[in-house]
């Protein structure tokens, strides 16, 4: 399947930001689920410049900024070829071991409420892999998807609590769930390609669980489904915040900062 994508990022910034130095994981994971066929990443203030492939086989660029003034548009786009591989990732070339992607952080550190969905569950009864699926199919029910109802600071803990949340919030659930019976789960940043109305016009998450024998595999409880040729992967990390798309750091800017993302996503085949 073939899949267009156009993402933009805009920053508004209220006074003069002396500097900025901001590290960008826009571009597309190289791995045989997906081939990038043509991609860009560019943006309307500062100097762009690839910069490495890091530990986890993130196509890292860097965006460097003096004296920037007003709006900072950052516009990733391209065409992303996938296939589906029944949610295992293949061709990955990272060199982390997946024992790191047992601990947890604030955001997905397990409370009672989601310690108390392992009694729907036996671990023993069944094969790993068929317990991640009833995993990801309880996490789909612990909550309601509810647009705007959290904040990207929003923990696991907090959205189980109030019942509602959005794709991260379900992905933190999971990742959770998954590191109390210490499975390595990791949040995995991305596209989805959804005909007709979309969860969210913007990125999507989800989650790669790894299994013996198998590596890597991607469940989305959002979607309470495999990630399968519809998915475009872009960075992964312990949590929401670890796996940000753009991280920036500032010096001597006392102002404000106002963000906001624009994607749109078609097929083209």
């Amino acid at each position: 399947m073939k899949i267009n994508i156009n993402h933009k990022t805009i920053y508004n910034y209220s006074d003069v930001v002396p500097r900025l130095i901001q590290s960008v994981r826009l571009y597309p994971t190289k791995c045989v689920n997906q081939k990038t066929i043509k991609w860009s990443i560019k943006s309307s203030k500062g100097v762009i410049s690839e910069s490495h492939q890091d530990s986890l086989g993130h196509q890292i660029f860097n965006i460097y900024n003096t004296d920037l003034v007003g709006a900072q548009t950052i516009v990733s786009k391209g065409t992303i070829e996938t296939k589906d591989t029944s949610g295992v990732l293949k061709g990955l070339k990272e060199t982390i071991n997946p024992l790191c992607f047992v601990r947890n952080t604030k955001l997905t550190y397990p409370c009672k409420k989601i310690i108390k969905l392992s009694k729907k569950l036996n671990k023993y009864s069944e094969d790993d892999i068929s317990f991640c699926h009833k995993m990801n199919d309880v996490v789909s029910k612990s909550i309601k998807y509810v647009s705007g109802s959290t904040t990207v600071y929003t923990s696991a803990q907090k959205s189980i609590e109030q019942g509602e949340g959005v794709c991260q919030d379900f992905a933190h659930i999971l990742i959770s769930l998954a590191r109390f019976y210490g499975f390595p789960a990791r949040y995995i940043n991305g596209f989805l390609f959804e005909e007709g109305d979309s969860f969210e016009n913007s990125t999507h998450a989800w989650v790669e669980i790894f299994i013996n024998d198998l590596g890597w595999v991607g469940f989305d409880p959002t979607q309470n489904k495999c990630v399968d040729e519809k998915y475009i992967r872009l960075c992964c990390g312990l949590d929401f915040l670890d796996a940000s798309l753009i991280k920036g750091v500032k010096t001597n800017f006392n102002g404000v900062e106002d963000l906001k993302v624009d994607v749109s996503i078609d097929s083209c085949q």
